[in-house]
C-alpha cells in the first residue's frame, strides 16, 4: 500500500512522483500527488481516465497540456480540469524544472497501484522511449491498471477487448487472429506466467525502501519522508 510522503521515480519520463493523499487517506474520495519533471520530462502517451475526473495545478515551470486535441501551456498558479473520458497528456514545456499537482476524484486503490506498477516497469527497463511496456506486460496488469487509465488509441473498447483477452492466464488459442494489427499480443515468455501485478507492486515498494529516510525536493522548500516506503 502506498502512503502519503512516498516518492517513486520513472527513469524514462524523468518524473518523480510524491504521493500526497492516497485512496486510504480519503476513503476513496481523492488521490493527490505532486509530479516533478526535468526539462524534457513527460507524463507518458495520450491516455484516458474512464472513471475519474482530474484536476491539475501548475506549481512551477511551464506545463504543456494536450487535451482532446487542443494544446495549451500553463505556468505556475494556473489550473486545468480534465473530465473523465477525455484523452490527454502533458509534458514539461520549458527550460526549467516543472512541478504539477494532480488530483483524481474518485480514488480507488488502483490509482496509486497504476503508478507503482508502471514506474516499476520503467525501473526494470521494460518500457520503450515513450515509457510504454510491451503488449503482453500491459495485458497482464490490465485488470488493475485499466480502472485508472487506458490508452487513448486504439479506442477504450478495443483496449479492453484486446488486453483482456491477451492476459497470459486467459489467452485463447486464436487471440492473435481476433486482435488484428497493433492489438496482436507479443509472444508469451515463461517468466511472464508469474503473478506480475503482485511482483511489480513488490518491486515498487522495494525501490522505495531502498531510498534514504528523507529526500529534499528541489524548489519546494520542504523535505518529504520516503524511508519506509508515479499520467497524469
Amino acid at each position: 500500500m502506498a502512503h502519503a510522503g512516498d516518492v517513486i521515480e520513472n527513469p524514462v519520463t524523468g518524473q518523480r512522483l510524491i504521493f500526497l493523499i492516497t485512496s486510504a487517506d480519503s476513503d476513496g474520495e481523492l488521490f493527490a500527488a505532486e509530479g516533478i519533471f526535468p526539462p524534457g520530462g513527460f507524463a507518458g502517451v495520450s491516455h484516458i481516465h474512464p472513471h475519474q475526473d482530474e484536476h491539475f495545478e501548475v506549481l512551477a515551470g511551464e506545463a504543456g497540456f494536450d487535451v482532446d486535441g487542443h494544446r495549451q501551456v500553463l505556468v505556475a498558479g494556473e489550473t486545468i480540469d480534465v473530465p473523465r473520458g477525455t484523452k490527454h497528456t502533458f509534458a514539461n514545456a520549458g527550460p526549467d524544472e516543472m512541478r504539477v499537482r494532480a488530483e483524481f476524484r474518485p480514488a480507488p486503490p488502483s490509482t496509486e497501484q497504476f503508478y507503482e506498477i508502471y514506474f516499476a516497469f520503467a525501473q526494470q527497463g521494460r518500457v520503450n522511449a515513450k515509457a510504454m511496456p510491451d503488449l503482453l506486460d500491459i495485458a497482464t496488469v490490465w485488470p488493475v491498471t485499466s480502472e485508472h487509465a487506458v490508452l487513448a488509441s486504439p479506442p477504450a473498447a478495443s483496449n479492453t477487448f484486446c488486453f483482456a483477452r491477451s492476459r497470459p492466464s486467459l489467452e485463447p488459442p486464436n487471440v492473435g487472429r481476433r486482435c488484428a494489427g497493433s492489438c496482436r499480443p507479443a509472444p508469451r515468455r515463461p517468466s511472464e506466467r508469474m503473478p506480475m501485478i503482485a511482483r511489480q507492486l513488490e518491486a515498487a515498494r522495494a525501490a522505495r525502501q531502498a531510498r534514504p529516510a528523507a529526500a529534499s525536493i528541489p524548489g519546494s522548500g520542504s523535505t518529504v519522508a520516503c524511508g519506509a516506503s508515479s499520467s497524469g
